[in-house]
């Protein structure tokens, strides 16, 4: 479609996107902060102090997936996840003016 048959907003929001899906990563999923014990006898863990760690779920195929997140990476994975958000709610912005399109013309 070209930019002149465009409400403001879509051309907005595609304006916005592109920066997302040409050079920043996202990813999908929920990051969870976890409180573990490591098993060993003399950890300050087995005396209450747990130890913590970040790990990523989704659900694929309609099967929960796992990933551990290492300590180093942990802020770049959560900057992801939030440029999965703003992707989908820009795309959402971008599907409602079609939607709205479609019901205009009946």
């Amino acid at each position: 479609m070209h930019r002149s048959a465009m409400t403001k907003l879509e051309r907005e929001s595609r304006s916005k996107l592109k920066p997302y899906i040409t050079w920043k990563e996202f990813i999908r999923g929920t990051p969870t902060l976890r409180k573990q014990t490591c098993g060993k006898p003399n950890c300050r863990c087995q005396k209450g102090e747990k130890h913590t760690c970040l790990v990523l779920t989704r659900s694929l195929n309609g099967r929960p997936e796992q990933l551990h997140i290492p300590k180093d990476k942990e802020e770049m994975v959560r900057e992801w996840v939030e440029n999965y958000h703003q992707v989908q709610e820009l795309i959402e912005k971008i599907s409602s003016s079609y939607w709205e399109r479609l019901k205009r013309k009946g």
